[in-house]
Parts: C-alpha cells; structure tokens; sequence
C-alpha cells in the first residue's frame, strides 16, 4: 500500500564491545522505557527500562543519533541526553550486551514540555495530579491491576481539549481507555479506540471554566480470560494534551499524512487514469460512485486508504460495469482495514469504483483516499528474523523474503551492509522466480566481540540502477491491531560472541 511508512531507518552508528566475553548468560530483555520520550534539547536524568539485565551494566544504542543513552549504577538505569537538532519522532531503542540486544523499544523526540509519573497517588479523579499549562506530554505506566491514573487540566470555556493516548502504539501490551471528568466528579467522555489503532483520542470543548480530570485506564492485549482493566510492568503510555492543536511536527506523533480538500467523486463526466483524490461520505449508508476509463489489456492498482490519513473509515471497494454489475468487491488487505486490488482491464470502456463504509456511516469524518494507477513492476523484501548471534569461526543463514508487484520477474542481488572487520557475506542471487534464499553470514575466528546494526539491502542485478529496497523486519503480527508508532525496521542486530581468553598458568596457580 502506498502512503507514509512507520518505518525506523538507518540513523546512527554501530557499537563496538570490548574485546572479550565476559560471561553473559543471555541478552538482556526490554519490556518498556519509562518514560517513553523526551523533548529534544533536554536530559532525562532517570529512565528505567523494565526487562532483565543481569549483570549490569549493559550499554544501549538507539537509531536517532542525537539521543544518547548512559547507563547508571542501579540495573536498567539510564541517563538519556537529547540533542537540541534531534530529529522530533519516533526512534528505536535496543539494549545490549556481548550476548545480543533486547527487543528494540520506542523512544519519542517531541518539541513539547514532558512529564513523568512519579509515586505521587493519583488513582481516582478526586487525586488527579495538575498538568500545569499546555500543551504538555505526560508519561506513565498503568503497572498494576485495576489501575487508574488521573491528571487535572484546567480549562476556560470554550477553549477544545485535544487528547492523544499512545499505549498500545509502544508495543506496552495494553489496550487504553480515556475518561474526563468535571471537578464534581461527573464523567463527561469516555473514549477507547482511536481512528486507526486501539489508542483512544478525545477532543472536548469547555462549557465552563473548570478544572477537568483526565483518566487513563487499560485491558490486557492481546486480551486475556478477564475483562477488567488491568495493568503491568510494561504498561507504558504517552499521553499528549494541548488545547485547539496538536502537530506532528512537534508532537512527534500523528495519524497519519495530512489529508487533503475533497476531490471525489470526480463528477459525471468519466475521468482519466492516473488519479487520485480525497473524498467524503457524508450521510449514513452512502455510496460514492467514481467512474474512469480505461484501456485492454492495463493492469491498474486501486487503493482506497483511511488508515494512512488517520480517517476513521473501513472502506470497502466495490469495482463495477457501468450498468452496476459487480467486478470484485474489496475489504480489507493483508496489513490493515484499507482496501486495494489489481484490476486487469478486460476491454476498453469506462468502470467504477463504488465506494462505502462497512458499518455505513457517514459524517464529515468518515473519508477516504482513493488512488487508480498503472501498477508498476516493483518489489520489497522482508526479514524473518530481527537480529542474530554469531560464534567466532563459525557461521549463520540470514533468511530474506521478497513480495514482486506488477509482474516483476528480473534477478535480485542481496548483500549486507555493515558488518564489522572479520565478518563477511558472498552476495546472494535470486533468479527472477526466486523469492527467498539465504544470506551467510561468516565470522572469522579472529573476529572481535561485537553488538550493533547491520543491513541487508537487495537490488535488481543488471536491472534499473538505483532500484534497492533494505530488509525490513516488520513487528505487526496476527495480534496486531492497527499500527505502531514504528512497524517496521531495517536495522537488523548482528553479535558476535568470541570465546574468553583462557587463564595463564600464573593465574590458575
């Protein structure tokens, strides 16, 4: 699909460990980062990461490399500095030692004062800490069950509260609740899933001046045997306030590319491929009718996107003769709840795409994008593993993926870029029916103890110059429910492991 990627790229560098084992008995593991951002030009002085690291300390690399981290004495401390040109968004985080890294977790550069939950109670309303002025990031963490965290916002009337939750967008396992309450106590909103994910999102306009309180509570996910809110170590959140605005480019989070004026339906008048355009079911149980034309023998793409614009939509396609006999209907795709298809023009004349909502709703928030273009031959290529540890002297099979699009069938060549002195890889070549193989990975046995990210990037051999695509791990799953902040990632962790000196004879007597 096309659209803005969550994607975790290249940015910073590798890290060398010292030479020598030193008798790690496993990766260390990341469960959470408490907190979960930070504002660019600032230092956090304390951010914990829940998980195992044993023994301590263990070092930390993230993939924006204005955020440098630096452990402390107690295990799963971390001094964090942000640079003031830090680019503001999303990052990855990894934690690692000479036996491998963590899971990588989310880190948030925002241009926004932050806050961190601290051991003050505030489990109910008549609790609710003040977040002072806005807009602001509070960062906490629903760890136990039952738990509620309450924050107070003082409001004038008519000014609009916008509230942005990030929980299950960390990868935190949980799947939040938003409540607002009045200084009486009166719950006033109560919001769960947001447009494109399980994070809620509200939006409240002040009848009066007072002091609101806003709540946050989860459920497990993916959901457990019980059905009431809970909480655990990794329950991470972000949880962004500000009044009449929230921008991305401050925020460092969004739902999605900024959606454009109403283009669809283009009219009565049958429009040309290419197009493209933004469009609107207004009213319950309407159907936009867009008709084009089109010439045998065309392999068109048509996407019809919400998620990528942060519309709250579930549209489905439904491809027509004029005379409204059905083509193909079309629901959700493999990634989300947006809907595309190849259509093979049977002969030359005009189509339509019908366009709904599943549930038939209808609203100035219920939008789509629609796109219908000449598909083109491409491809992209997955890795079905995150990272990997390899012995010195010894060797192991990287496993890469491809999805061709458009027919494409012309040979592929992977390589893999970054690897440290010691360590190779003969480039692999696919045929153009092949669509996975193995990339090997060998490590001298002079190699040096290393632990950082490495990248395997595949392109067409002999083909169009300039046409390579990276390995991307992508951390959606059948659990998943709508993306995170970041869903993929082409930093893929390489360690090698060496064997610890053997002890002089001096030293054994």
């Amino acid at each position: 699909m096309s659209g803005r990627r969550r994607f975790a790229g290249w940015l910073g560098v590798f890290a060398l460990l010292p030479g020598a084992e030193s008798g790690f008995s496993a990766p260390p593991t990341a469960d959470a980062l408490v907190p979960s951002g930070g504002q660019a030009g600032t230092e956090v002085p304390l951010l914990t990461v829940v998980g195992k690291m044993d023994p301590w300390p263990c070092q930390a690399w993230c993939s924006n490399p204005e955020v440098k981290f630096s452990p402390g004495e107690k295990a799963g401390q971390f001094k964090v500095s942000i640079g003031k040109g830090a680019k503001v968004g999303p990052c990855l985080v990894w934690i690692h030692n000479a036996e491998g890294a963590s899971e990588p977790r989310t880190f948030v550069v925002t241009q926004l004062r932050e806050i961190i939950e601290d051991e003050t109670a505030n489990e109910n309303p008549a609790q609710a800490i003040s977040v002072g002025a806005l807009p602001v990031v509070v960062n906490g963490r629903l760890d136990k069950s039952q738990d509620f965290d309450a924050w107070k916002v003082s409001l004038k009337k008519s000014q609009t509260l916008l509230a942005r939750l990030d929980g299950y967008a960390l990868r935190s396992g949980i799947d939040p609740f938003l409540h607002l309450y009045d200084s009486r106590g009166v719950r006033l909103v109560l919001e769960s899933d947001g447009p494109t994910n399980l994070d809620p999102r509200m939006e409240f306009t002040a009848e009066a001046d007072d002091d609101y309180v806003v709540g946050v509570m989860a459920i497990d996910h993916p959901p457990s045997t019980s059905v009431s809110f809970s909480g655990s170590a990794k329950g991470a959140y972000r949880l962004t306030l500000a009044i009449g605005d929230l921008k991305e480019d401050t925020a460092g989070v969004g739902d999605g590319e900024a959606p454009g004026p109403d283009s669809l339906p283009p009219g009565a008048a049958a429009a040309s491929v290419p197009l493209s355009g933004f469009g609107t079911l207004e009213k319950a149980g309407e159907a936009d009718r867009v008709l084009f034309s089109a010439k045998k023998g065309s392999n068109l793409l048509i996407e019809l996107d919400a998620v990528d614009h942060g519309f709250p939509t579930d549209p489905v396609l439904i491809l027509e003769k004029p005379d409204g006999s059905v083509i193909r209907e079309v629901d959700d795709d493999k990634a989300s709840r947006d809907a595309s298809y190849v259509f093979k023009v049977p002969a030359d004349g005009e189509y339509v795409c019908r366009i709904t909502d599943r549930f038939g709703r209808g609203g100035k928030a219920i939008r789509y994008f629609l796109r219908i273009s000449e598909e083109s031959q491409d491809f992209t290529v997955s890795s079905e593993q995150l990272g990997m540890v390899v012995k010195a002297g010894e060797s192991v099979q990287w496993k890469v993926k491809i999805e061709r699009q458009g027919g494409h069938a012309v040979a592929l060549v992977a390589t893999a870029k970054g690897l440290p002195s010691g360590v190779t890889a003969e480039p692999l070549k696919l045929d153009g029916k092949t669509n996975e193989g193995t990339l090997e990975i060998k490590c001298g046995k002079e190699a040096a103890a290393f632990s950082g990210p490495i990248q395997i990037e595949v392109k067409e051999d002999g083909g169009r110059a300039g046409l390579l695509r990276p390995a991307a791990y992508s951390f959606q799953n059948a659990d998943a429910r709508g993306p995170y902040l970041i869903d993929q990632v082409n930093d893929l962790w390489l360690t090698v492991t060496v064997p610890a000196p053997k002890a002089s004879p001096e030293a054994k007597k």
